[in-house]
Order: structure tokens, then sequence, then C-alpha cells
């Protein structure tokens, strides 16, 4: 199972539960794939940081209504994914 599938399979679990719709999760995992791919490329210091800060950012401006904790949950798999490193 490639890293970003197991990122993928976590982040619907962190999903599981919660009052959104399909289109919602789909929405929700396609940012945080993407602060995911971007944060190693910005040259920042902390790069794990970037993507936490970014999916908190992200997911809360596309799907306000999301319980904080999950939102938090998220953006926790996301650093721990940068961090860890996804293959290219």
């Amino acid at each position: 199972m490639s890293a970003l599938h197991t990122l993928d399979v976590r982040l619907f679990e962190a999903l599981t539960g919660t009052c959104l719709s399909a289109s919602e999760r789909d929405r929700v995992v396609d940012l945080c794939e993407s602060a995911v791919a971007m944060a190693p490329g910005l040259g920042l210091p902390h790069p794990g940081q970037a993507a936490r800060c970014a999916v908190h950012l992200l997911v809360a401006h596309a799907v306000p209504g999301l319980d904080p904790r999950v939102r938090s949950d998220l953006a926790r798999l996301c650093e721990v994914a940068v961090v860890r490193g996804l293959p290219a």
C-alpha cells in the first residue's frame, strides 16, 4: 500500500461519522492531499507545520461546519505525512 493511499484511508476514517456529504468528504481529502504535496516544495524550515496550518485554514474555509476536533485530526495526519515523507 502506498503512503498516499494510506493517508487517504486515514483521512476518510477521520471523516467517518461526520455529517458531510460524499462530495464534501472528497473535497476535504483533496485539500489535504494538496497541502501535503505542496508543503515540502515551499522551502520552509518546518514543512510539516506548514501543511498542518494549511489544512486547518483550507478545511475551515471549505467546510466551516466541520467539528474543529475532526479538522485538527486531519491536520495532524497531514503533518505526519509530510514529516515522514511521501514518494514523489
